[in-house]
């Protein structure tokens, strides 16, 4: 393949990139060698110090319902007034996916030369890298986030150290409906020269 061809290959799949919606994944998940791979590309982010601030912990089919209940309990504690089908809605957060991973940030905010900004600018582009890598795949990825994640019950759940944060949970595998898909920002919106 020439250069020309590969750079086009890349531009395609990063024009095409976009997120799944959880409901509509389904098995199969990624396989030993493609989750590989997919890691592999995770663990190539840009990364200022060679800190690696960033890892996954997956979560097992059989420890989805374990799982729950600690989303669940965190939901709770982030908005007390959780209604009975809002505490459902956020148990199917940890049972949707036939892969399920949690996306850690370990940030050193005291760190002597690399400030903190700089270890969650890799963090996300370790995330990105590992939804490029997933579509490379085959597979689709819907992002889970919130206020809960931070929340005693499932910091305490996923084992998180102080210095740890629980950014996302990341639901994997093969998509059997997108989403519509949403608007894209404007070259004009994202890029402007600086006039001095």
């Amino acid at each position: 393949m020439t250069d020309t061809a590969r750079a086009a290959v890349l531009f395609d799949a990063l024009h095409a990139r976009r997120s799944a919606s959880a409901k509509f994944l389904v098995a199969p998940a990624p396989g030993e060698q493609a989750l590989t791979r997919i890691v592999t590309a995770f663990s190539r982010a840009p990364d200022h110090g060679r800190l690696i601030p960033f890892r996954l912990i997956e979560i097992p089919l059989d420890a989805r319902a374990r799982f729950a209940d600690a989303v669940e309990a965190a939901h709770a504690a982030a908005q007390p007034a959780l209604s009975a089908p809002e505490r459902e809605r956020s148990r199917e957060k940890a049972t949707q996916g036939p892969l399920l991973l949690a996306l850690i940030a370990v940030i050193d905010a005291e760190h002597a030369k690399i400030p903190a900004s700089d270890q969650w600018l890799t963090v996300g582009a370790a995330l990105e890298n590992f939804l490029l890598g997933a579509q490379a795949e085959g597979f689709g990825v819907a992002i889970r986030s919130g206020r809960y994640l931070e929340q005693t019950p499932l910091r305490e759940a996923l084992g998180l150290h102080a210095h740890e944060h629980a950014v996302s949970l990341l639901a994997v595998g093969t998509v059997s409906e997108w989403p519509p898909e949403k608007p894209k920002p404007t070259l004009a919106q994202v890029f402007s020269r600086w006039e001095g």
